[in-house]
């Protein structure tokens, strides 16, 4: 199969550029979502002249309204950056593999794993931060002799955030390019299945939605007071 992918689907292989596609391809995306972002960001006007400008500051409207859904008008404002780049990242990979001679970069277990830590890590970064010690405290539990009990279950949930986080998005994303590869390949060779695109849009859309809102989850959650 990783043979027939590097034949048919995507540039990046051994007979054309010697990198791993799951290393490039992130900055690639990178690359797409900042350079508009910093074209626009330098013509700003107040009366919004430009159809860029106008496009970025819808995008943002929605964003916030997003924001405020997730993790409540409390925390939208301090959330919103860290949850607007981590849905329009997750998107923009899920969506690249419709791409012919791209892959997506969420297909690949090791850059999925790598957003879900950054979740983990700035969630006890959050937690640590606006609690202090009281936020490591409630992994103890409020009786302190059933802390050999309390402590066990409770890492094991929070270890489990990331898990699931990866899983979800990276067996989505892969079985989608995965079938999309064996329609345009196999099937279909000439006419891209269009209807399995437009699904495929529609599924990366969502899945970069569910990632965004169980992350807004754990970091209000975090802000919360200790629980």
């Amino acid at each position: 199969m990783e043979e027939f992918e590097k034949q048919v689907f995507y540039l990046f292989s051994e007979h054309s550029i010697n990198i791993e596609p799951g290393a490039i391809l992130p900055w690639f995306v990178t690359l797409i979502i900042a350079v508009p972002v910093i074209y626009h960001s330098r013509k700003l006007t107040t009366d919004c002249k430009t159809k860029g400008q106008a496009t970025l500051e819808l995008i943002y409207e929605k964003l916030v309204d997003l924001m405020s859904e997730i993790t409540g008008k409390e925390y939208a404002e301090e959330l919103m950056p860290i949850l607007s780049v981590i849905f329009i990242y997750i998107f923009a990979s899920n969506i690249l593999g419709l791409i012919p001679g791209f892959q997506s970069p969420t297909s690949f277990f090791s850059n999925c794993l790598g957003m879900a830590l950054i979740t983990f890590i700035y969630t006890n970064y959050l937690g640590i931060k606006r609690n202090g010690f009281e936020y490591i405290k409630h992994f103890t539990g409020n009786i302190w002799w059933m802390t050999p009990i309390m402590l066990p279950i409770h890492l094991i949930g929070e270890i489990s955030h990331p898990i699931s986080l990866t899983l979800r998005l990276f067996g989505n994303i892969m079985g989608e390019d995965t079938v999309i590869i064996v329609l345009t390949t196999a099937m279909c060779p000439i006419l891209l299945p269009i209807p399995m695109m437009c699904m495929a849009i529609f599924s990366g859309f969502l899945q970069a939605l569910v990632f965004t809102i169980l992350s807004g989850v754990y970091f209000s959650s975090a802000l919360a007071e200790a629980h």
